[in-house]
């Protein structure tokens, strides 16, 4: 059982690294297109947008939830514990 254990552990560690190379390259997508003009520059614009909305939604999707929940203690229809 420990052998088993070290070679997924072995075999993860490597997958992981092995993808590592590729996933490097993605933050150069932005700069080069920064530097070009026209369309590309709508582009370069469309993933600044993207970025933010990923930061943004964690805190939209709790800020949410918890605006539901004071409401609902708020108005008494949450069932006792």
């Amino acid at each position: 059982m420990r052998i088993r254990k070290r070679f997924l552990l072995l075999a993860t560690l490597l997958l992981t690294l092995a993808q590592a190379g590729s996933a490097m390259a993605c933050p150069g997508c932005k700069e080069a297109l920064a530097s070009q003009t026209g369309e590309a520059s709508k582009l370069k614009d469309g993933y600044y947008h993207s970025i933010l909305i990923m930061m943004a939604m964690p805190f939209a999707l709790l800020g949410t939830g918890t605006f539901f929940v004071v409401r609902a203690v708020r108005r008494g229809s949450l069932p006792e514990m």
